[in-house]
């Protein structure tokens, strides 16, 4: 570590009288007398003069300059002077000459703290007894309390001393600092002041002084401050090191913000990052997807890896009625020490085939030696309940079913004849909907001697949710060990287990869509307290009317449990030196089951007369066995490291499930008492392996020109014997232009570092090159046959990706910037092949088409992040740190020809019957996954318009008749994009693209003196969202079903007039009319006409803390350490988007798959809402 001396003379003329003589002495001994002689100052590591003899020699003709050269001339050291009083000794290799440029930004801070020395006159000198900085700092302010007179020594761990530490009084300019001997002193002090030491490389230190007159300080020594390490894939490096595109996020970020899963804390504070929540409930899934999208079967999400245990989510979504859940929810956020986001190719090519979506490396905490830390915390939140969506009032439905049967020549119901006797009626979106508590402990004890260290924690969370039929509970508990069992051996050992508990119903069972369709004369419950439905006496029909959703909410049962296990044993072998073995064994370990029990039940006139009960078991097992030799050397300026591994993995599954009705209650949920008769079984089973051979090198010149490649292969189950090997090389390139000897005359430059990288990852897809064999019943009982066509020749897709960044930090780092450029091709697209009907994929026996390479897509983007000091002013502190991403996504090719692939059609969404499904397409030269539909052109304004407008034909091609019961003024008119005056397939057209243009994230953060303000922005523009709950809750049509509707088709078509005369009534409106059949489509056809912007800005988090006094925590030996905080999320969102919430992923409704489910669809998603929190942590 540097030491600084100085002594108490300022720099000027020499001495009068300097006798020329020569004397052998040490090197420290010759400092001090040319400091005396020429006034000057000194830094320099202890270690590196220490029992070093010189000769010096005094000559009144010798310049310092001179000097200090005949003092050093037979030593290997260099010397640098800084401000003509500053003198730098230093070795010229790479650590001397980063410690030289430390010391240099150091004495910059000096110099900037008071007047430059050369204003300071002999008789402003201090005296000898007085350290340097002291006679440059402005007269101090009298204080209210007794002045003192304050000194001490400081030293740094091992007892030497530390020259030139900055002592301030806290809150004040008053300061100093340590001289030769590492005293200082401090006149005219509060007595209850605080005393700041800050020295670089070194914790800063608070001390109150109490009334004290002498303050000793031992600075502890960090590391961290000087080469910051940060963890990259297989291993560590140092930030400075790095020439790949990384993002990091840190605990103290992670603990800003009420966190159910660890996606949540990575939203807005990452640049290249684009996070949706698929849906709002407590748990619930979420959709990451880093720097855009690299396939279009299967799953974009990144791969995670926790303390080395690799979890890839195989799908988006999962599968049917546990499609909203989130696999990854186990994990306890406040667990998560750092989040390292792997971006470049050079990053993530080291995980080959498992890393085209990007990498994200999560590292838990650990204990430190020291004595038992115990840390805990209790977190109370309110969620409020969403504003409400205009739906029609009971006035308004009355008087829509008036006129509706009135247009079918029937009178009024009698209890709507006189609309002014009735009241608003049911809002079931406030009878859905309710305040939500979530309530959090944690406990967590960590410590340890030099040999052994630990972290204990433990955790209970109890979320509900806003929304009848949902909720989450968590309980888990980690054990994080390290062990050195000699000097050259290390064991650690990472233990999780977790286990959730998550309601689903509300999503799976569509229960929020349900609330906006039902009538608002049907009650929540009736009189008698039976619940409340469609029955005679309120006129809704029996078959269409949705059920009550509070009722189904209650009633129902759709439970999903998780069980985790999550650990590894990694040991460390030092070799030699330099040369390091390690190996782990990693293991994932999952039980699932879910339990969805429909009861027998009367809601209004509609009954459930059989109970229902099916019960899924899941069992996944994971292992993961590394082994690993890394080499690391220092050759003077060369630095070199080399790391060669192979690694093994094998994962496995089983599913069993069991089904029964005929329950003789509805208490006991449980298959044994179901009827044996109706029972149906399931299950199947399966596994996945692969075998990994990599390695990669490291090498830097000087920590100033850098180059690091790498190469991995491997071996995958899933493709063929020619097939089955991928290998995926990488290599970047970085140069730090501001160690350059040309830019160290740049004073405010800091780093300034240019990087290249390119690479090629890989991707598995979710299928398979074999044909599998599934079950199938034959005359002769279960058989076997061929359930998809095998194809030997199925390739990897493969990911080449070209990355240019730079670093830039300056104004003493005050300043951070960082920027990345990237194109991302990636070829050999897996889906299945297209192959037609007569090929026997579709009906009984069918066999499936198999997987086949398809076509290449692109991605070409930018991220930018910033980070800012703004304000540093002891006390108060104000940073910033903003981050702006965007990406275009393109399918550039498909290999056969063809325009486009096949559309993604998910059967439960539009009418089958008519064809009229909901659609989303990907064609060459377009982003992929784009809806599909009709323009909407206005309405019929009369009935000359409707007879010169393009209208829909009949089954030979014909067109309609312009009639009121086929295509009629008040229809939709849809604009015929081919000119052949027909409206058909042929004029669909892309109406709308649900990937944003950019995001961004901006976080600021004030403190001062106990204080801590956090305030966090996240936003999305450019995407796209298809407001379904619009589109089927303005059919004016659905009113003779008994269904509400939004409040906006009130407004719907009115006719005036008869015959050839008949115009609108409101021509402004866009609103179809009531209608006794849907020859035009009117509510079939998908149009523009609800697609919504999805663009917003929201005030994702607020967070205040106060962290008590330690003045005030020092009366009693309980408590260390106590804090407090108050906390708002979801406060607000800017957005002109009409629904619940513009977040919109993807589906994730009871059908939902991954290879069907719509992107950027709403239909009745859970929303996000305001959450209000208070939060009180204690250490003891």
């Amino acid at each position: 570590m540097a030491m600084v001396v100085h002594l108490p003379f300022s720099i000027g003329e020499k001495p009068d009288i300097m006798p020329e003589e020569v004397r052998e002495m040490t090197l420290v001994e010759a400092i001090g007398l040319i400091s005396q002689d020429y006034n000057v100052y000194f830094t320099f590591d202890h270690n590196l003069v220490r029992d070093i003899v010189v000769t010096y020699e005094t000559r009144r003709e010798w310049s310092v300059e001179e000097a200090i050269s005949d003092v050093l001339s037979g030593t290997d050291l260099q010397f640098k002077m800084y401000d003509k009083r500053f003198v730098i000794l230093y070795k010229s290799d790479a650590e001397g000459l980063e410690s030289l440029k430390e010391m240099v930004k150091h004495f910059e801070r000096i110099i900037a703290s008071g007047p430059s020395e050369r204003s300071i006159t002999k008789k402003d000198k201090p005296v000898a007894a007085m350290p340097l900085r002291r006679a440059w700092l402005p007269p101090v302010r009298s204080l209210k309390s007794t002045p003192l007179d304050v000194s001490g020594t400081v030293t740094d761990e091992n007892g030497e001393p530390l020259i030139s530490v900055n002592v301030q009084v806290k809150g004040t300019t008053m300061g100093t600092a340590t001289d030769f001997e590492g005293r200082y002193s401090l006149d005219d002090v509060n007595e209850n002041a605080v005393l700041v030491f800050s020295y670089i490389g070194y914790h800063t230190q608070e001390i109150a002084l109490n009334g004290r007159t002498t303050v000793n300080v031992t600075m502890v020594s960090n590391a961290e401050m000087l080469d910051e390490v940060v963890v990259v894939g297989y291993g560590e490096m140092k930030r400075s090191d790095l020439s790949t595109a990384q993002v990091s996020i840190g605990a103290d970020a992670i603990e800003r913000s009420v966190n159910t899963t660890i996606e949540q804390a990575i939203q807005g504070r990452a640049a290249g990052v684009y996070i949706t929540q698929n849906t709002g409930q407590p748990g619930g899934g979420i959709s990451v997807n880093i720097r855009g999208i690299s396939t279009l079967n299967g799953s974009n999400q990144p791969l995670y890896v926790i303390d080395g245990v690799q979890i890839k989510q195989n799908e988006s979504v999962s599968y049917g009625d546990a499609s909203s859940s989130n696999p990854l929810a186990n994990l306890n956020p406040a667990d998560i020490e750092n989040i390292e986001i792997l971006q470049g190719p050079s990053a993530t090519a080291i995980y080959g085939s498992r890393a085209t979506n990007g990498v994200v490396l999560i590292t838990t905490k650990r204990g430190r030696a020291g004595e038992t830390q115990i840390n805990y915390s209790y977190l109370y939140s309110l969620q409020d309940e969403p504003q409400n969506l205009p739906t029609m009032t009971l006035p308004q439905y009355a008087q829509m079913i008036n006129e509706m049967r009135a247009l079918q020549g029937q009178e009024p119901r009698t209890e709507f004849q006189d609309l002014s006797l009735l009241g608003p009626g049911t809002n079931w979106q406030d009878a859905l909907f309710r305040q939500a508590a979530l309530q959090k402990h944690q406990l967590s004890l960590s410590g340890g001697s030099d040999h052994t260290q630990y972290y204990i924690s433990g955790e209970f969370y109890d979320q509900e949710g806003i929304a009848l039929g949902s909720g989450f509970k968590r309980n888990s508990i980690r054990l994080n060990l390290n062990n050195s069992l000699r000097d050259w051996v290390r064991l650690s050992a990472n233990l999780s287990y977790s286990q959730t508990d998550q309601e689903l119903s509300t999503t799976q069972r569509g229960i929020i869509n349900d609330a906006l369709r039902l009538a608002p004369n049907v009650p929540v419950k009736n009189p008698d307290g039976s619940w409340g439905g469609a029955d005679e006496a309120n006129g809704s029909s029996l078959q269409f009317t949705p059920l009550n959703p509070v009722a189904i909410a209650n009633l129902t049962q759709n439970d999903l449990k998780r069980k985790q296990f999550l650990g590894g044993v990694n040991l460390d072998i030092d070799l030699f030196r330099g040369l390091v073995f390690r190996t782990g064994l990693n293991s994932n370990i999952e039980n699932m089951r879910q339990d969805n029990f429909t009861p027998t039940y009367r809601i209004g006139d509609r009954t459930n007369d059989e109970a229902s009960l099916t019960v899924r078991s899941n069992n996944n097992f994971y292992w993961n066995w590394n082994q690993m030799l890394q080499y690391n050397v220092q050759l003077g300026s060369h630095n070199l490291d080399l790391m060669a591994s192979h690694e093994s993995q094998e994962s496995t599954w089983e599913n069993l499930s069991g089904s029964k009705t005929g329950f003789v209650t509805n208490e006991i949920p449980d298959l044994n008492i179901g009827d044996d008769g109706n029972a149906t079984t399931g299950g199947g089973s399966g596994s996945w392996a692969m075998e990994s051979y990599f390695g990669r090198l490291n090498y830097n010149f000087a920590e100033k020109y850098y180059f690091q490649g790498a190469v991995r292969t491997d071996g995958s189950v899933r493709f063929g014997r020619d097939r089955k090997w991928g290998t995926f090389p990488s290599a970047s390139v970085a140069w730090r232009l501001s160690e350059e000897e040309f830019m160290q005359g740049i004073s405010f430059l800091d780093e300034f570092k240019i990087r290249f990288e390119t690479g090629i990852t890989g991707n598995q897809g979710n299928t398979s090159w074999f044909g599998p064999l599934n079950p199938s019943a034959t005359p002769w009982g279960k058989g076997f046959r061929q359930g998809r066509y095998s194809n030997p020749e199925l390739q990897w897709e493969e990911t080449h990706t070209n990355n240019l960044g730079f670093n830039l930090n300056v104004f003493n780092n005050r300043i951070q910037l960082e920027g990345d450029f990237y194109i991302k091709n990636t070829d050999n697209l897996i889906l299945d092949a297209p192959l037609p009907i007569f090929l026997g994929t579709n009906g009984t026996g069918a066999i499936n088409p198999p997987p086949i390479n398809v076509g290449a897509l692109e991605n070409r983007g930018m991220s930018f992040s910033v980070q800012t000091i703004n304000v540093d002013r002891g006390n108060f502190i104000w940073s910033m740190n903003a981050n702006f991403s965007m990406v275009r996504t393109k399918l550039t090719e498909i290999y056969s020809g063809a325009d486009f692939i096949p559309p993604r059609v998910p059967w439960y969404i539009g009418d089958t019957g008519s064809g009229n499904n909901w659609e989303q397409r990907s064609a060459v030269g377009k982003a992929p996954w784009l809806f599909r539909g009709y323009l909407f052109d206005g309405l019929f304004q009369s009935v000359e318009d409707a007879q010169n407008s393009p209208v829909p034909a009949d089954n030979n091609g014909n067109r309609l008749a312009i009639s009121e019961d086929n295509v009629w003024v008040g229809d939709i008119k849809f604009k015929d994009l081919n000119g052949d005056g027909i409206i058909n397939e042929q004029d669909k057209t892309d109406i709308g693209n649900p990937w944003p243009k950019g995001t961004y994230g901006l976080t600021n953060s004030f403190s001062y003196k106990g204080f801590d303000l956090s305030v966090l922005l996240i936003g999305v523009y450019g995407n796209d969202v298809y407001n379904l709950i619009r589109f089927d809750n303005t059919n004016p049509n659905n009113i003779n079903l008994g269904r509400n509707l939004m409040e906006e088709t009130f407004k719907y078509a009115r006719l005036q007039g008869e015959g050839e005369g008949v115009t609108l009534a409101n021509p402004e409106t866009y609103i179809p009319r009531i209608s006794p059949n849907s020859t035009n489509g009117n509510r079939l056809r998908f149009t523009d006409q609800f697609v919504e912007k999805g663009t917003y800005l929201r005030v994702k988090n607020i967070q205040l803390s106060y962290s008590l006094p330690r003045r005030i925590l020092s009366t009693q030996n309980v408590l260390r350490g106590a804090r407090l905080t108050v906390g708002a999320q979801n406060i607000y969102t800017f957005t002109n988007y009409s629904g619940y919430d513009p977040e919109v992923g993807a589906y994730v409704g009871n059908n939902a798959a991954a290879d069907n489910a719509p992107i950027g669809l709403d239909y009745g998603r859970y929303p996000l809402t305001p959450v209000y929190t208070f939060s009180v942590e204690v250490d003891f």
